[in-house]
């Protein structure tokens, strides 16, 4: 009797140990499974984010180009992001956190389709000044995202903070033109309202008393 006890004693042991052992080593396989993506993701959002900052800043850095009519050239091409394309166990993150560098997508889409309908749409001159402050805004704020996100990755990995220091001020500077962009086009829309109100017909023009 005593024996068979021991035996099946045994036998829950070992499968225990066994479950135990298959629970370390999948925990051990996430682990680096996660750290391997924070640190591709990571210097993917990093390198997303200076390529918005090269939109934000675009004619504002040495000699703007202009074309035969005088207008500025837009030098800086906007950037597309492709997650899916990463080699990476997405499942290894948060699922909120997975989102949100995944719907980076729909906003540079939607980027692009804002200031494609205002090249194709904006009936009032110049198009040109509401090109760019809509560039500098929209990718200001993508391009703020994506560092903030490459800082949580970089929390959750266990990896060492930026140590370039000219990256640190990026963000920030987005956030200084972006305001500055802002006030342009608050500026802009009231003259535009200003122009339309003063254009307006009289009603009363033309009647006789």
């Amino acid at each position: 009797m005593s024996n068979a006890i021991f035996g099946l004693i045994g036998v829950v042991l070992g499968a225990v140990l066994t479950v135990a052992k298959e629970w370390w080593f999948q925990r051990n396989s996430i682990r680096k499974e996660r750290q391997f993506l924070c640190i591709l993701v990571t210097c993917s959002l990093e390198k997303l984010g200076l390529k918005c900052d090269d939109v934000v800043f675009d004619g504002l850095r040495g000699e703007p180009l202009r074309n035969e009519y005088g207008h500025l050239i837009p030098q800086a091409s906007t950037p597309d992001f492709d997650p899916q394309s990463l080699d990476v166990n997405w499942r290894s993150i948060p699922a909120d956190l997975m989102y949100r560098i995944f719907n980076l997508v729909n906003e540079i889409d939607a980027a692009k389709n804002r200031i494609k309908d205002i090249v194709e749409y904006d009936l009032y001159p110049p198009v040109e000044e509401a090109y760019f402050e809509e560039r500098q805004i929209l990718y200001a704020d993508i391009g703020k995202s994506c560092f903030a996100l490459a800082d949580q990755l970089r929390t959750l990995g266990g990896l060492p903070k930026r140590v370039f220091d000219e990256w640190d001020s990026v963000p920030e500077r987005m956030d200084e033109q972006k305001k500055l962009a802002e006030k342009e086009r608050a500026r802009r829309e009231a003259r535009q309202r200003n122009c339309s109100l003063g254009s307006a017909p009289d009603p009363e023009a033309g009647t006789s008393e």
